[in-house]
């Protein structure tokens, strides 16, 4: 079984995973950079003192991925939202 993983590799094309694969992906490196980008979205500040030239490169990374990634999701539910509203407003009609 494959998954749609909706990230886009360099071609814009849609990457798939085999389903037994994904343990391979979900890791420790994972983890440790959702950790960091939470921590950041919620403290709204960097991990490390200084601007983003201090940061470890892993960092600066990992939070530029995630910040991308949850813009496109959050884009994708709002085109969700907006296409469910134009849907119930035809069928009030």
């Amino acid at each position: 079984m494959f998954w749609n993983t909706r990230a886009k590799d360099e071609r814009g094309e849609t990457i798939f995973i085999n389903s037994r694969d994904a343990a391979l992906y979900i890791n420790e490196e994972f983890y440790a950079a959702l950790n960091v980008f939470c921590m950041c979205e919620n403290l709204g500040c960097l991990p490390f003192a200084g601007g983003w030239a201090e940061q470890p490169e892993w960092i600066t990374q990992a939070l530029a991925v995630l910040k991308v990634e949850r813009y496109r999701v959050d884009e994708e539910e709002r085109a969700q939202l907006k296409q469910r509203e134009e849907d119930r407003k035809k069928h009030v009609k």
